[in-house]
Protein backbone atom coordinates (compact mmCIF):
# COMPACT_ATOMS: atom_id res chain seq x y z
CA UNK A 1 0.00 0.00 0.00
CA UNK A 2 0.94 3.56 -0.78
CA UNK A 3 1.76 6.11 2.17
CA UNK A 4 0.53 8.81 1.66
CA UNK A 5 1.42 11.08 4.89
CA UNK A 6 3.96 14.26 3.21
CA UNK A 7 3.14 13.27 -0.63
CA UNK A 8 1.99 15.74 -3.22
CA UNK A 9 -0.95 16.04 -4.74
CA UNK A 10 -2.45 17.89 -7.35
CA UNK A 11 -6.20 18.57 -7.81
CA UNK A 12 -7.33 20.01 -11.15
CA UNK A 13 -10.77 21.83 -10.34
CA UNK A 14 -10.14 21.49 -6.85
CA UNK A 15 -11.24 24.63 -5.73
CA UNK A 16 -15.03 23.74 -4.95
CA UNK A 17 -17.63 20.77 -5.37
CA UNK A 18 -16.02 17.12 -5.85
CA UNK A 19 -12.74 18.50 -6.11
CA UNK A 20 -12.94 20.28 -2.98
CA UNK A 21 -13.84 16.99 -1.26
CA UNK A 22 -11.10 15.36 -2.98
CA UNK A 23 -8.77 17.48 -1.88
CA UNK A 24 -9.87 17.27 1.77
CA UNK A 25 -9.51 13.34 1.60
CA UNK A 26 -6.03 13.69 0.21
CA UNK A 27 -5.57 15.93 3.11
CA UNK A 28 -6.73 14.44 5.83
CA UNK A 29 -4.64 11.17 4.60
CA UNK A 30 -1.60 13.49 5.19
CA UNK A 31 -0.80 15.27 1.09
CA UNK A 32 0.46 18.14 1.13
CA UNK A 33 -2.23 19.42 -2.17
CA UNK A 34 -2.13 22.00 -4.47
CA UNK A 35 -5.58 23.00 -5.46
CA UNK A 36 -6.10 24.04 -9.31
CA UNK A 37 -8.55 26.78 -10.27
CA UNK A 38 -9.69 28.31 -13.72
CA UNK A 39 -11.90 31.22 -12.14
CA UNK A 40 -13.11 30.01 -8.69
CA UNK A 41 -10.37 32.17 -7.03
CA UNK A 42 -12.70 32.47 -3.70
CA UNK A 43 -13.35 29.20 -3.56
CA UNK A 44 -9.69 27.89 -4.04
CA UNK A 45 -8.51 30.17 -1.14
CA UNK A 46 -11.28 28.99 0.83
CA UNK A 47 -10.44 25.11 0.80
CA UNK A 48 -6.49 25.95 0.70
CA UNK A 49 -7.63 27.58 4.02
CA UNK A 50 -9.30 24.55 5.18
CA UNK A 51 -6.34 22.41 4.09
CA UNK A 52 -3.66 24.20 6.12
CA UNK A 53 -5.78 24.34 9.04
CA UNK A 54 -5.39 20.41 8.74
CA UNK A 55 -1.63 20.59 9.15
CA UNK A 56 -0.64 19.94 5.69
CA UNK A 57 1.03 22.26 3.38
CA UNK A 58 -1.62 23.64 0.84
CA UNK A 59 -1.84 25.89 -2.62
CA UNK A 60 -4.09 27.72 -5.00
CA UNK A 61 -2.35 27.72 -8.52
CA UNK A 62 -4.84 29.41 -11.15
CA UNK A 63 -4.42 27.57 -14.21
CA UNK A 64 -6.75 27.07 -17.93
CA UNK A 65 -5.17 22.98 -17.64
CA UNK A 66 -7.10 22.63 -21.30
CA UNK A 67 -3.80 24.64 -22.56
CA UNK A 68 -0.83 22.89 -22.20
CA UNK A 69 1.37 26.01 -21.33
CA UNK A 70 -1.06 26.71 -18.10
CA UNK A 71 -0.49 23.01 -17.61
CA UNK A 72 3.23 23.36 -17.44
CA UNK A 73 3.14 26.32 -15.11
CA UNK A 74 0.88 24.55 -12.68
CA UNK A 75 3.85 22.02 -12.71
CA UNK A 76 6.30 23.76 -12.08
CA UNK A 77 4.66 26.02 -9.45
CA UNK A 78 3.48 22.95 -7.69
CA UNK A 79 7.09 21.61 -7.54
CA UNK A 80 8.44 25.21 -6.56
CA UNK A 81 6.10 25.24 -3.66
CA UNK A 82 5.54 21.84 -2.45
CA UNK A 83 8.27 19.52 -3.86
CA UNK A 84 7.88 17.02 -6.78
CA UNK A 85 4.23 15.77 -7.77
CA UNK A 86 3.11 12.33 -6.69
CA UNK A 87 -0.09 11.84 -7.35
CA UNK A 88 -2.54 14.24 -10.31
CA UNK A 89 -6.52 13.93 -9.75
CA UNK A 90 -8.08 14.81 -12.91
CA UNK A 91 -11.39 16.37 -11.93
CA UNK A 92 -11.87 19.45 -13.89
CA UNK A 93 -14.75 19.27 -16.15
CA UNK A 94 -17.37 21.06 -17.82
CA UNK A 95 -21.16 19.81 -17.63
CA UNK A 96 -24.14 20.95 -19.83
CA UNK A 97 -27.06 19.92 -21.56
CA UNK A 98 -26.77 19.69 -25.18
CA UNK A 99 -29.43 18.30 -27.55
CA UNK A 100 -28.24 17.16 -30.96
CA UNK A 101 -30.64 19.70 -32.49
CA UNK A 102 -28.57 22.30 -30.58
CA UNK A 103 -24.77 21.45 -30.43
CA UNK A 104 -22.57 24.11 -31.66
CA UNK A 105 -19.14 23.94 -32.92
CA UNK A 106 -18.39 26.14 -29.63
CA UNK A 107 -20.27 23.15 -27.49
CA UNK A 108 -18.21 20.70 -28.98
CA UNK A 109 -14.72 22.33 -28.33
CA UNK A 110 -15.63 23.48 -24.65
CA UNK A 111 -16.72 19.64 -23.83
CA UNK A 112 -14.45 18.14 -25.59
CA UNK A 113 -11.61 20.46 -24.56
CA UNK A 114 -12.23 20.86 -21.07
CA UNK A 115 -13.43 17.25 -20.52
CA UNK A 116 -10.74 15.34 -22.44
CA UNK A 117 -7.85 17.34 -23.73
CA UNK A 118 -7.30 18.73 -20.36
CA UNK A 119 -7.03 15.30 -18.22
CA UNK A 120 -4.53 13.78 -21.47
CA UNK A 121 -2.37 17.53 -21.25
CA UNK A 122 -2.26 17.72 -17.27
CA UNK A 123 -1.51 13.01 -17.42
CA UNK A 124 1.25 13.61 -20.11
CA UNK A 125 3.30 16.57 -18.31
CA UNK A 126 2.57 15.27 -15.00
CA UNK A 127 3.05 11.73 -15.94
CA UNK A 128 6.63 11.87 -17.77
CA UNK A 129 7.35 14.07 -14.72
CA UNK A 130 6.57 11.47 -12.08
CA UNK A 131 8.27 8.40 -14.23
CA UNK A 132 11.16 10.26 -14.63
CA UNK A 133 11.50 10.88 -10.87
CA UNK A 134 10.31 7.42 -9.48
CA UNK A 135 6.65 6.70 -9.76
CA UNK A 136 3.75 8.25 -9.07
CA UNK A 137 -0.67 7.67 -9.49
CA UNK A 138 -2.83 9.67 -12.24
CA UNK A 139 -6.85 9.35 -11.65
CA UNK A 140 -9.20 10.97 -13.62
CA UNK A 141 -12.89 11.76 -13.40
CA UNK A 142 -14.91 9.35 -16.16
CA UNK A 143 -18.61 9.32 -15.69
CA UNK A 144 -21.28 6.76 -15.78
CA UNK A 145 -22.27 8.58 -19.29
CA UNK A 146 -18.95 7.57 -20.68
CA UNK A 147 -20.26 4.37 -20.79
CA UNK A 148 -23.90 4.32 -21.17
CA UNK A 149 -23.97 7.93 -23.40
CA UNK A 150 -26.73 10.24 -22.52
CA UNK A 151 -28.49 11.35 -25.78
CA UNK A 152 -28.97 15.31 -24.60
CA UNK A 153 -25.21 15.18 -23.73
CA UNK A 154 -23.77 14.01 -26.63
CA UNK A 155 -20.24 16.05 -26.53
CA UNK A 156 -20.31 15.55 -22.73
CA UNK A 157 -20.49 11.81 -23.05
CA UNK A 158 -18.15 10.98 -25.62
CA UNK A 159 -15.53 13.47 -23.75
CA UNK A 160 -15.81 11.12 -20.79
CA UNK A 161 -15.85 8.02 -23.04
CA UNK A 162 -12.32 9.16 -24.37
CA UNK A 163 -11.60 8.95 -20.34
CA UNK A 164 -12.19 5.38 -20.14
CA UNK A 165 -9.70 4.85 -23.32
CA UNK A 166 -7.46 7.83 -22.06
CA UNK A 167 -6.95 5.85 -18.67
CA UNK A 168 -6.28 2.29 -20.00
CA UNK A 169 -4.21 3.70 -22.70
CA UNK A 170 -1.55 5.53 -20.31
CA UNK A 171 -1.70 2.61 -17.90
CA UNK A 172 -0.14 0.81 -20.73
CA UNK A 173 2.23 3.76 -21.71
CA UNK A 174 3.53 4.44 -18.55
CA UNK A 175 4.21 1.19 -16.60
CA UNK A 176 4.94 0.32 -14.06
CA UNK A 177 6.25 3.54 -12.27
CA UNK A 178 2.94 5.21 -13.21
CA UNK A 179 -0.65 3.95 -12.08
CA UNK A 180 -3.07 5.49 -13.54
CA UNK A 181 -6.87 4.53 -12.92
CA UNK A 182 -10.40 6.80 -13.19
CA UNK A 183 -13.85 6.53 -11.23
CA UNK A 184 -16.78 6.86 -13.02
CA UNK A 185 -19.20 8.48 -10.62
CA UNK A 186 -23.58 8.27 -10.77
CA UNK A 187 -25.53 10.56 -9.87
CA UNK A 188 -23.46 12.76 -7.09
CA UNK A 189 -24.37 16.67 -7.12
CA UNK A 190 -26.44 16.23 -9.92
CA UNK A 191 -27.40 19.24 -12.65
CA UNK A 192 -28.24 22.28 -11.51
CA UNK A 193 -31.07 22.11 -14.21
CA UNK A 194 -32.18 19.17 -13.41
CA UNK A 195 -35.72 19.64 -11.54
CA UNK A 196 -37.16 17.65 -8.24
CA UNK A 197 -38.99 15.14 -10.80
CA UNK A 198 -35.78 14.90 -12.77
CA UNK A 199 -33.68 14.09 -9.37
CA UNK A 200 -36.28 11.23 -8.16
CA UNK A 201 -35.92 9.82 -11.60
CA UNK A 202 -31.94 9.49 -11.43
CA UNK A 203 -31.91 8.24 -7.87
CA UNK A 204 -34.87 6.11 -8.39
CA UNK A 205 -32.69 3.92 -11.71
CA UNK A 206 -30.07 3.53 -9.06
CA UNK A 207 -29.66 -0.36 -7.27
CA UNK A 208 -29.47 1.70 -3.68
CA UNK A 209 -32.38 4.30 -4.37
CA UNK A 210 -30.34 6.87 -3.39
CA UNK A 211 -28.20 10.00 -4.41
CA UNK A 212 -24.50 9.63 -3.68
CA UNK A 213 -22.32 12.60 -1.74
CA UNK A 214 -18.92 14.42 -2.96
CA UNK A 215 -17.26 12.04 -0.03
CA UNK A 216 -18.33 8.85 -1.83
CA UNK A 217 -16.07 9.69 -4.78
CA UNK A 218 -13.44 11.07 -2.59
CA UNK A 219 -13.18 8.19 -0.68
CA UNK A 220 -12.71 5.85 -3.64
CA UNK A 221 -9.86 8.35 -5.19
CA UNK A 222 -8.08 7.67 -1.80
CA UNK A 223 -9.01 4.15 -1.80
CA UNK A 224 -7.50 3.72 -5.56
CA UNK A 225 -4.43 5.90 -4.59
CA UNK A 226 -2.78 4.10 -2.23
CA UNK A 227 -3.46 0.10 -3.62
CA UNK A 228 -0.05 -0.06 -5.34
CA UNK A 229 -1.49 -3.17 -6.85
CA UNK A 230 -4.41 -1.57 -9.33
CA UNK A 231 -4.11 0.03 -13.01
CA UNK A 232 -5.76 0.67 -15.75
CA UNK A 233 -9.57 0.05 -13.97
CA UNK A 234 -12.78 2.35 -14.30
CA UNK A 235 -14.23 2.05 -10.87
CA UNK A 236 -18.00 3.21 -10.85
CA UNK A 237 -19.20 4.62 -7.98
CA UNK A 238 -22.61 5.11 -9.04
CA UNK A 239 -25.27 3.10 -5.99
CA UNK A 240 -25.50 0.29 -9.24
CA UNK A 241 -26.64 2.62 -12.12
CA UNK A 242 -24.51 1.11 -14.82
CA UNK A 243 -26.72 -2.08 -13.71
CA UNK A 244 -30.06 -0.96 -14.11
Amino acid sequence: MLELRNRVAVVTGGARRVGAAIARALADAGCHVAINYRRSATDAERTVAELRATGVRAISVQADVAHAADVERLLHTTGHELGRVDVLINNASVFRRTPIDAVTDADWDALLDNNLRASFLCAQRFGTHMRDHGGGVIISMADVAGLRPWADYLPYSIAKAGIVALTQGLAKALAPSVRVNAIAPGPVLLPDDYDAAAREREIARTLLKRAGHPEHIADAVVALVRNDYITGVVLPVDGGRLLT
